[in-house]
Parts: structure tokens; C-alpha cells; sequence
């Protein structure tokens, strides 16, 4: 929203000048910056980039449209039942940690800062040790690094006056009673840290649960009883905690019956795992990655991931190859710690028995 050296319109039309795009992503362990451009233009990007992260006004009139903005933002995602649940599942997990708490914020958080408030966080936060800067896609390899160097010259290294606390999972069970059609739930079970040596096991346990169409929760609750349109599972993992989360959204008169399905697979897979599902999930999730190298803002997206989380870049092989060495005892295990490595959680946005649902996850 301007620098000393552009005001905000100046930034929108020098990058669509040449046909770029400007934008930024906030998740609950990192934020992005970033800019697609046509590769005779990089200096472009990089110097606005520069520009924007190093040099800001925070000018009070432009905070407070952005407020405006967010504040409705975070209106439409309350809106959206199966963004809220998630939302809720993600508090009663990690309580009042960061990770705890929405990213966008609550209306009175957003409508408290201040020019010198966003100033004081950048200060905090934004240093030079702890940014990753990724090109992806046509460039000129050889000319990144100075580009780099010489836009971001102005940054000065601090010193780390503190360390984010680790979160822990704390677990529990909420219950938003709307009045609306169908109930949506959002379910998470223990899981491991992305940095876990059976993270990946976790993935391919993840994907066979509940990742496509074949999938084990899709199969039982969808497929076989008709209980949902929606039903899926994913990893949740983050630098220090993770977990397996399900999600479906059903009539209120099934929810029960549909989360007691979700628990009856995963204690399921405890015991019985088959070679065909997890090769299947194994496929799956390797089609997933090859495909997703087909677009270099997935491809840098992934690379800036895995230097915060692992300080060093994977190639596809390597990543293929922990894929392939998940065994069955491994898939079982995975269940079996969902299972038993601390209570569940839970979130339902909807009119659903909430009693009648946790008697059949707990």
C-alpha cells in the first residue's frame, strides 16, 4: 500500500506495466510475497519486491482501507460453514498458540493495529536470516543471486530478541449450532511434525484414508451408504506438531453415524492394510507432486516449504523414493498412533446432536 519510493497505485501499474502479477499468502507458520513475471522482466519484480518488504509508509489512511478489507474477509470465511469448522478444529487443537488462533484474524485484533504496531512486527520478524528468497520457472540462473543481492542490500541483519513458543496439541471438542441444512465436521487425530522420519508414512496413511475416490472413508461413507458429498482426509503437519484430519459434511440426522465410520477405518487400518491401497495412495500422491512441477509458482512455493522446514531443497527422486519405502507395518502404525497418542479432536458447525456425535469418536 506504498513505499517512499511508490505509492500503492504506483506499484499496481509499474508490475502491470509489463504484464506481471503482485500478490501475498499468509499461513499460520509463514508468509509469502511474491510476483509472476515474464522472465525479460525479473529486475522488475525483484526491485518492487525489495521495495515493498524493506522500505513500507504504513500511512494511516491505507491501513485502514486494508482493514476494511480483511474485516470483510474474515465476514465471508464465517460465512462459509466448512472454512469455519476448520477454523475451530484448528483453536481447540493448539488453544492459544499462534497456531491456535485464525490467520486472518478476529475483527477487533485487526481493527487495533496501528502503523507503528505493523512497523515494531516487521522489525521483529522481518530479518534477513529468516527470509527465503526462490525464482522458479525461465531465468537467467547466473543473474538471480546478484538481482537478489543488490535489491535486497538495504536489509540489515538483527538480532533475534526472541523465539516463537512451540506449540503443543492440546485437543478438545466445540460445537457451533447453526441453523442450517447440513452439519459440516472437522475431525483431527494425533499425527507427526513434518520433520518426523514417518512423516511420509503419515502421508501415504493420510491419502489411503481418505485422499481420493477410492480412498477408505470416501468408500464407506459416500459411496456405500450415500451419508455425504463431501468427505476427505489430509496430513496437517507443521515444524513442531502435526496431525491426520477428516472432514465431512452430512445431514444432521448422519453426522453421527458418519464420524463413527471415520473412526471404524482408521482402527481398521490398525490391523488390516492392504498392498493395493497403499501402492494406490503411493501413486496418488506421486502423480500429485509430478504434476504440480508443471507450474513454477508450485514449484517455488514447494522449495521455499522445504528450505524453512528442512534447510535444503529435495529432488523428485528422493522424494519418490521415501514414498516407496512406506511398508504396511508402517501404514498400521500410523493408525495405531491416531488412535492412541492422545484424545481427538473435534469441531461440527450445524444443527447436529453434538453429544450423540463425540459418543462415537471418544
Amino acid at each position: 500500500k506504498g513505499t517512499t519510493r511508490r505509492s500503492a497505485r504506483a506499484i499496481a501499474e509499474e508490475i502491470e506495466n509489463v504484464g506481471g502479477y503482485l500478490n501475498a499468502s499468509t499461513g499460520y507458520g509463514r508468509t509469502g510475497y511474491y510476483a509472476r513475471i515474464l522472465k525479460s522482466d525479473v529486475d522488475t519484480a525483484f526491485d518492487i519486491l525489495a521495495d515493498i518488504l524493506l522500505d513500507p509508509l504504513f500511512l494511516d489512511e491505507e491501513l485502514e482501507k486494508e482493514k476494511d478489507v480483511v474485516v470483510q474477509e474474515i465476514g465471508e470465511a464465517a460465512d462459509t460453514p466448512d472454512d469455519a469448522v476448520m477454523e475451530m478444529l484448528q483453536r481447540v487443537c493448539y488453544g492459544e498458540h499462534a497456531l491456535g488462533r485464525p490467520i486472518l484474524g478476529t475483527e477487533d485484533s485487526v481493527m487495533s493495529h496501528t502503523p507503528d504496531r505493523l512497523r515494531a512486527f516487521m522489525k521483529k520478524n522481518y530479518a534477513p536470516q529468516d527470509m527465503v528468497i526462490v525464482a522458479a520457472g525461465g531465468f537467467d540462473a547466473a543473474a538471480i543471486e546478484p538481482l537478489a543481492a543488490n535489491a535486497f542490500a538495504g536489509a540489515r541483519r538483527t538480532e533475534r530478541v526472541f523465539r516463537p513458543e512451540k506449540p503443543a496439541y492440546i485437543g478438545g471438542r466445540v460445537h457451533e449450532a447453526r441453523d442450517i441444512e447440513q452439519t459440516h465436521i472437522a475431525v483431527n487425530f494425533p499425527g507427526v511434525c513434518a520433520t518426523d522420519p514417518s512423516f511420509f508414512a503419515t502421508r501415504v496413511f493420510t491419502e489411503a484414508l481418505g485422499g481420493g475416490m477410492s480412498s477408505r472413508i470416501f468408500q464407506a461413507i459416500r459411496e456405500q451408504r450415500g451419508l455425504a458429498y463431501s468427505v476427505y482426509a489430509f496430513t496437517d503437519s507443521y515444524d513442531d506438531v502435526g496431525g491426520v484430519c477428516a472432514y465431512v459434511g452430512t445431514d444432521s440426522d448422519q453426522a453421527a453415524e458418519a464420524v463413527g465410520l471415520i473412526k471404524s477405518e482408521i482402527t481398521t487400518m490398525a490391523g488390516d492394510v492392504t498392498r493395493q491401497e497403499i501402492d494406490r495412495a503411493r501413486a496418488l500422491l506421486k502423480s500429485n507432486l509430478l504434476m504440480g512441477l508443471e507450474s513454477p509458482a508450485a514449484r517455488a512455493e514447494a522449495a521455499a516449504s522445504q528450505l524453512f522446514t528442512y534447510g535444503r531443497l529435495f529432488t523428485t527422486a528422493e522424494l519418490c523414493e521415501r514414498l516407496d519405502a512406506v511398508t504396511a507395518d508402517d501404514i498400521r502404525a500410523c493408525a495405531e498412533r491416531a488412535l492412541s497418542a492422545g484424545e481427538p479432536s473435534i469441531a461440527i458447525v450445524g444443527p447436529a446432536d453434538f453429544d450423540a456425535v463425540c459418543a462415537r469418536l471418544f
